[in-house]
């Protein structure tokens, strides 16, 4: 095929019921050689309609792997040894299995004029061999031929003015990524480390731009990595998510299904009546279809989020009455899941306060890090220890930012005197009911964990410490929850700062000196 004319592609065309891409193919002069190199996205500029996109690569595909079976076990035949009888035999075997149907093969191999009456060791060997030899040649075909998908209009808009996306952007920028590295994938939820950078360094390299304030490749990759775990968290019946789930060690090789997951529309209706009787609120059929819209939205890998938004600003009444209420937390995620989810917890935050508490988390955590660092009250602690540990295994700028702007989130409870357990875990379990976060290996850029818990039930799974930080403050205000006495004055430390209060809390002089801003201590 690679020696083919455009003419001869256009016949091999026309044999396959594919004669409409003629023109189109003699136009941009497709020769057999052009036809083999072509990746997907050549594919859809070249072919409108899908079900020929999606024949014309079958044909490929199916051409090229057959090439590549046909000279690889020729190769090992022409080198088989005359002279070795087994060898010989173990050839023509082959012979006969590839020139026989799947029956014939069937008879064949458990025939009793077949010596050990099984399959031939040396064929299956061969076969193994052939599927890591496809495996391999995928990965370099996946990774050659990958392109950035077509963004939205606004992204587009964005990224073409060269500013640096927001909190909420950036989620849609990972959405786009992860659902197109899926396509790319075959529908598989778990890519490789090389699949990875392949996507970060073409996003990186098609808008360099991206790769400053901190954005770096590092904390891309990460992003995108934490999407795909969000998107299989909850698929539970998929046998590679369930496979996978088992051999990574998840809750200790045992699966589990979220309450949220495990409730069908009809224990929602259950516990939306049960709620009407206590007189916690009253639903009418519109706000009883929106939130069995949002259950069973939750439940997919692709969701609708403008949709998503629309719905949750019109059930915003019922469920800021449940909360003030205080209705339990449980009923309250049952009804409403995507309070699980960072983007709408800040959202609801922002409809409370008028305030952005993901960006403001991030100017607090990028102003204050190194005087929290330089502070001798915390100069022994142990997450201090474990941070100028870890920094002299790194040298790239952005990892020992966001290492420091780490430590410094952690430490803000000890600055202040405050009870540390009521604010985070590091490496220990949950015990206390307020909200709180559980860390796993703070300082490790590829293993390090951030989850919200409420009530000892993990509520939300987050990338990154200012993500974590900005969750753990809106929890407390979304849900209506009161703030601990001994994890009060770090709390109430943030909140001033998020919510630009004019007389900030009453604080420690010495710790307010060595809290100044190096904008305000210039001033």
């Amino acid at each position: 095929m690679e020696n083919w004319s455009v003419d001869q592609v256009c016949s091999w065309l026309r044999q396959r019921n594919l004669g409409d891409l003629v023109p189109k193919f003699r136009e941009e002069e497709v020769s057999g050689a052009a036809l083999l190199a072509l990746n997907d996205r050549m594919v859809q500029q070249l072919v409108k309609k899908i079900g020929h996109q999606a024949l014309l690569m079958d044909l490929v595909n199916k051409y090229q792997q057959q090439r590549s079976g046909t000279g690889s076990l020729m190769d090992r035949c022409e080198t088989a040894s005359p002279t070795r009888p087994d060898v010989t035999r173990g050839a023509t075997d082959r012979q006969m299995l590839n020139s026989s149907g799947p029956v014939e093969q069937k008879k064949y191999l458990c025939s009793p004029g077949n010596e050990e009456g099984l399959i031939d060791h040396r064929v299956l060997k061969q076969k193994k061999k052939l599927k890591s030899f496809f495996a391999r040649y995928k990965m370099l075909q996946w990774t050659s031929s990958y392109a950035l998908p077509d963004f939205p209009y606004d992204v587009k808009c964005i990224l073409a003015e060269k500013k640096c996306p927001d909190h909420s952007m950036r989620i849609r920028i990972i959405e786009f990524l992860q659902a197109d590295m899926t396509k790319y994938l075959g529908g598989s939820l778990y890519p490789s480390s090389q699949q990875y950078n392949v996507v970060v360094n073409a996003l990186l390299q098609a808008y360099p731009f991206l790769d400053e304030d901190g954005n770096g490749f590092l904390l891309w990759k990460r992003a995108l990595k934490d999407r795909f775990k969000y998107v299989r968290r909850p698929i539970e019946d998929d046998e590679q998510v369930l496979r996978n789930k088992c051999k990574f060690g998840h809750r200790r090789g045992q699966t589990r299904r979220s309450s949220f997951a495990e409730n069908k529309p009809d224990d929602v209706q259950v516990e939306v009546r049960l709620l009407v009787l206590n007189g916690v609120l009253c639903l009418g059929s519109a706000m009883d279809a929106h939130i069995q819209w949002l259950q069973q939205e939750y439940r997919k890998t692709q969701r609708n989020w403008n949709e998503v938004d629309h719905r949750m600003n019109a059930t915003a009444e019922i469920r800021r009455k449940m909360i003030s209420d205080k209705a339990p937390l449980k009923a309250i995620l049952k009804l409403f899941p995507f309070l699980r989810c960072p983007y709408q917890l800040f959202r609801e935050f922002q409809l409370l306060t008028h305030m952005d508490v993901y960006k403001k988390t991030v100017e607090i955590l990028e102003s204050y890090s190194e005087n929290i660092l330089s502070l001798y009250v915390v100069r022994n602690n142990p997450v201090n220890t474990m941070l100028q540990e870890n920094l002299t295994r790194h040298t790239e700028e952005d990892i020992l930012k966001y290492m420091k702007m780490t430590a410094a989130c952690l430490l803000l409870p000890d600055v202040f005197g405050d009870d540390s357990s009521l604010f985070a875990a590091v490496n220990e379990e949950v015990k206390a009911v307020t909200p709180v976060l559980e860390v796993k290996n703070p300082f490790d850029v590829n293993s390090c964990e951030f989850v919200l818990y409420i009530e000892r039930e993990e509520v939300a799974q987050l990338a990154d410490c200012t993500m974590a930080l900005a969750a753990l403050l809106a929890a407390f205000h979304v849900f209506d929850i009161p703030c601990p006495r001994r994890i009060h004055r770090t709390l109430s430390f943030l909140e001033s700062l998020v919510l630009e209060a004019r007389s900030p809390a009453a604080l420690p002089s010495q710790v307010t000196r060595g809290l100044e801003a190096p904008g305000s201590a210039s001033s």
